[in-house]
């Protein structure tokens, strides 16, 4: 998208001060801080480190799960539907991790439509 419109806003040193800090918790600038919240994206504050490490790590069983897979399935073995299952299974949990700790939420009027429709059942 082509951002051609510019905008100017004045700050108290406190206002100046609260975005710097959540601009910097969030590790996204003030100005994409600002974008989420006018399109409806409430930014989660970024995890430690440690995270990203324990989720490389978790990453690297499944290369090298597959590895195994590969081997079983070149030296002729062929029930490896459940190793291939397992796959699966980590790498969707992997998928859930990164979604729920790092993307934006969203908190427009679809996601107030829809937990109206989780209260309602």
């Amino acid at each position: 998208m082509k951002r051609n419109i510019k905008k100017n806003f004045w700050f108290s040193k406190k206002e100046d001060a609260t975005l710097k800090r959540k601009a910097a918790k969030c590790k996204v600038s003030e100005a994409n801080l600002v974008r989420m919240l006018v399109t409806d994206f409430v930014p989660r504050e970024a995890p430690p480190w440690s995270f990203y490490r324990e989720l490389r790590e978790l990453n690297m069983v499944c290369v090298h799960l597959r590895q195994l897979v590969a081997t079983a399935n070149r030296n002729g073995y062929t029930n490896t539907d459940e190793i291939e299952k397992v796959i699966g299974q980590i790498s969707f949990f992997i998928h859930n991790i990164k979604r729920h700790y790092t993307l934006p939420e969203y908190k427009g009027k679809l996601s107030e439509l829809y937990e109206e429709e989780l209260y309602e059942e």
